[in-house]
Parts: C-alpha cells; structure tokens; sequence
C-alpha cells in the first residue's frame, strides 16, 4: 500500500487514549463489560461484528484477507472505550499468502457500504487475517498501522483462522502497544500478546522470549501437522468410499447375471403362438403345429433352419414335377 505520508512512529508523534477523555466527539455510554476492567484500552465487540469478521477469516486459508472494524469511540465514567458495531469486508484487496494491501478499489468499495449500511459509524480500526502463521504483526503490518490508521483510537486486529487466535493493538503515547484482553457482548476474550512488543524494542535473549518463540514454533508445527492429518484422513476415506462404491456395483452387477441366467433355465420357454405348418411325408401332406417362444434362434441355427426349408422346396418341386411326369405317361 503505497503512501505519501511521512512516517509518523516515534513517541514525539503518538497521542495517549487518555487524552480523548473530554473529546466532544465521544459518544457517552456504559461500557458493556465489567466495571473497573483491566485494560490499556478497553474495546467492546458487538457479537454479529465480531462473527462476520470470524467468518470472513475463515473464507480463506491460504491468502490472507483484510477489512475494517465500523463503531464509535465512547466514554463512560471510567474513561474512553471502543465500541466495534460492525465489520467491513475488504472488497477486491491484493490477497497474498504473506500480505495482504488495500487497493483504491478496497477503499472506494470499504466507504460506499460505510455510507449505506452505517452511517452513524466511523472506522475505528482494521483487521487482517494470517492464515497459519501466528498473530504476530509484521513489520508491513505496523506501517499501515502508523501511517493508515494512526488516530489514537485506531485499532488493528489480526487473526489466525486456522487455530482462532487474535492479537490487537492500538496507538498509544510511546508507540503501538498490545492489549491482552476484549470483550465481545460484556464477555472477555483473551489476546494474544507476541513476543516483540513493539517495533521500537529489540527482541531479548531471556528465557522468557525464547520459550515465547518455542511456543509459537510449537504452534506452528502443530498447526502443519493438523492439515497434513486432515488432508491425509480426506484421502483415505474418499479412496475408502471409491472402493466400497466399485465393489457393491460388482458385487450387484455379478448377482443380477447369476440371477439372471438361474431364472432363464428353471423356466419353461414362453409360447407366444401356433403356427400350422403343412409336411409332406411320403405322397401324404400333414399339418404339424409349431410353437413360437421367445426365445432367440442362435445364429448357428438360422443357417439350419434355412437349409431345411431350402431342401424341403426342392423336395416339393420334385414331387411336382415327378406327378406331372406321371400325369403324361398315363395319358393314352
């Protein structure tokens, strides 16, 4: 995402949240969460926002996707909050394995459904998706932070919608900072807060940072391993289904022909008609009924048959003429 801002990190540019207490422009109302919540910033999710963010994740798990968080900064007697009413889509984004970039069309597309379905609301934040890597900003993520969304009350979000885990930040006085909890309709919801604190500070050799590392590798692994197991039982039972589908159509097509050809020769051969056919034996003509089936004549037997009724016309014309012979001779 390219810009022409300055790069405004550094705590000489960030503003505290605190300094919005008193701001014309909070809107006033109680927080919808525990009194006296333990928080940098207290941010409160609307349910069908935070389950449209959710699922808007989880259509994608290869690419990462992106979108902005709708709402009102609000304060109460305890002091600001946010107030996330609803969650955005970001419409014809770049969307890459490892990043993800507002277009002009994003915004263009982000304002339009801001104007028509929320026009109360402003945008109060982003959220993007890691698909498999962890919850930990990058450092592409922290620049559209800095320089996109750089208002104190500015959140960014980001999920993995392969184990659920989210991290949030937000702009404070000496820099982006992490929040390790929100609440989504009055219920806290746990952050997860990554090893590097801030763009600022350095990574540290302790115990503590690399068991953080181990356990985000550990995830990691885990995650891998996860998709291989559920690629691999995918294969095994659509194989499994293949091969007991062909096996009950043989088995079935192999009882029909059994079946079938057990059937044909317990049961008599169906009589459809009789037909008289006249025989000459000797100088005596006989009429003999034959039966037809329906049975199909072999071929073999077509030739037979046809021999037969050959040799039975020549016979009948030899008679003929050995009659007529005979007919002559006697004639005085």
């Amino acid at each position: 995402m390219a810009s022409d801002k300055k790069n405004n990190s550094g705590p000489e540019k960030s503003v505290n949240i605190r300094e919005l207490a008193g701001d014309k422009n909070a809107v006033r109302r109680t927080f919808p969460g525990p009194r006296n919540a333990n928080a940098k910033l207290r941010v409160a999710m609307e349910r069908a926002a935070y389950a449209e963010l959710i699922a808007h994740a989880k259509t994608s798990l290869e690419a990462e996707v992106c979108g902005v968080l709708a709402g009102q900064v609000c304060e109460d007697d305890e002091g600001i909050f946010v107030s996330v009413e609803a969650s955005i889509r970001g419409a014809a984004a770049s969307e890459k394995s490892a990043r993800v970039t507002f277009t002009q069309e994003t915004w263009n597309a982000i304002h339009k459904t801001l104007e028509r379905d929320y026009p109360k609301l402003k945008i109060v934040g982003w959220y993007h998706t890691h698909p498999g890597f962890g919850v930990e900003f990058s450092e592409m993520d922290m620049f559209i932070q800095r320089n996109f969304f750089s208002a104190p009350a500015h959140l960014a979000l980001v999920t993995d919608p392969l184990n659920g885990a989210v991290a949030i930040c937000f702009n404070a006085r000496d820099g982006i900072e992490y929040l390790e909890r929100f609440w989504v309709d009055g219920r806290e919801q746990s952050c997860r807060v990554p090893t590097r604190k801030s763009d600022e500070t350095s990574e540290t050799n302790s115990a503590g940072g690399d068991s953080d590392r181990l356990r985000v590798l550990e995830d990691r692994v885990g995650q891998l391993v996860q998709a291989l197991d559920e690629t691999r039982t995918f294969h095994y039972r659509f194989m499994l289904t293949c091969g007991f589908i062909f096996c009950l159509a043989l088995i079935t097509a192999v009882g029909y022909t059994i079946y079938n050809q057990s059937s044909a020769r317990l049961q008599p051969p169906k009589v459809n008609q009789i037909v008289p056919v006249p025989v000459q034996i000797g100088d005596k003509s006989v009429i003999l009924g034959v039966g037809i089936t329906s049975w199909e004549v072999p071929p073999e037997l077509d030739s037979i048959m046809l021999q037969a009724e050959i040799a039975r016309e020549q016979a009948q014309a030899k008679a003929s003429t050995n009659a007529a012979e005979t007919a002559a001779t006697n004639v005085p």
